[in-house]
């Protein structure tokens, strides 16, 4: 009686235990897919940030990249991991870092100043690079123009506004005759800016004084070589040499009575009379815009270079009035302009 029993109750619910099973198979399906979903979408993306040197260019550059993910949402170790490689100055070293970072396969690299440029334009090939910092990417070999690039690779000029400072170093000292600066001829960036800072100063009658440097051990002797030629005032380029030794270069021209201008906000700070600086900040801001558009699925070969967003003009009257120097009103009615306390 049991087993009849038995018999046609399994008769009768087999059915029901078939179509049971394949909704279990359904669900596992849909969760595991859920699932996947949900890691895809929590996936933190992989970016490498690499640096050629400890600079305050380097600094302000990295914080606008934190800054610009952090405004458009999204949180350093919990939607996105920055791994920040810095050279040391060391060419070896930054090679060695590229080659690491190409087996390592990041979603994007973000690149400051033009030595890691020219490594990452020789080097990585297949993933995403947005640079900052450079002042020529051309003549860092990224590309043929602003237009016609190396694919994989886009990013952000700061190319000093060497014609603004010709222009103000005239107002500002009418009786100026002769600007100084010295310079790194083992970097490209550094020539460039050079070369663009005596086009414009000859183009409002000024003299360009230079000395070459080639290490952080000769400034002090580089400065002390350019005091020596008596230049009206200093105007200090940028590059990866000198932005490191920036409060050195005041003080050794300001025991010898120059006054120094300069191209980093940070110099103002320091004593510098007056900066024209373009904002290395907004340059990080700038890259992340850039490196959104890719990560949305943009082909960075179609993004153009452009130059960085923001200048700011800093103005130092203490400095000033060290050297017996007033600043026209029409310097205080710029766009931007910042007083420094």
């Amino acid at each position: 009686m049991n087993n009849s029993f038995l018999k046609v109750l399994t008769k009768f619910i087999r059915p029901y235990l078939k179509i049971l099973s394949i909704i279990a198979v359904i669900a596992s399906v849909i969760l595991l897919i859920d699932k996947n979903s949900n890691k895809s979408e929590t996936h933190k993306k992989r970016f490498v940030l690499i640096q050629y040197n400890d600079s305050p260019l380097s600094e302000l550059s990295m914080q606008g990249i934190i800054d610009g993910l952090q405004t458009n949402g999204l949180t350093r170790d919990k939607d996105y991991e920055l791994k920040v490689s810095n050279a040391q100055g060391d060419i070896a070293t930054l090679n060695l870092m590229v080659d690491a970072v190409v087996n390592d396969k990041p979603d994007l690299v973000f690149i400051t100043s033009t030595p890691p440029l020219q490594a990452a334009a020789q080097k990585i090939k297949t993933i995403p690079v947005v640079f900052m910092v450079v002042a020529d990417p051309i003549l860092a070999g990224a590309g043929k123009s602003f237009q016609d690039h190396i694919p994989n690779i886009t990013g952000i000029s700061t190319l000093g506004d060497y014609e603004g400072m010709a222009k103000w170093v005239t107002k500002v000292l009418p009786s100026a005759k002769s600007i100084g600066t010295i310079y790194s001829p083992g970097e490209s960036n550094s020539v460039k800016n050079m070369s663009e800072l005596k086009k414009y100063a000859e183009q409002v009658g000024l003299k360009l004084i230079t000395v070459p440097v080639n290490s952080s051990q000769e400034i002090t002797d580089a400065v002390l070589a350019l005091t020596s030629k008596q230049p009206d005032v200093i105007c200090q380029i940028v590059d990866n040499l000198t932005s490191a030794s920036s409060a050195t270069i005041i003080k050794i021209a300001k025991d010898n009575k120059i006054p120094v201008f300069g191209f980093v906000s940070d110099q103002s700070g320091k004593g510098a009379v007056l900066v024209v600086s373009r904002d290395y900040h907004q340059a990080g801001v700038d890259a992340v815009r850039l490196a959104l558009r890719i990560i949305n699925g943009e082909n960075p070969a179609q993004i153009p270079f452009e130059f960085v967003s923001k200048t700011n003009i800093l103005l130092n009257p203490a400095a000033a009035a060290t050297y017996g120097i007033s600043f026209p009103a029409e310097l205080y009615e710029v766009k931007d302009v910042i007083i420094t306390k």
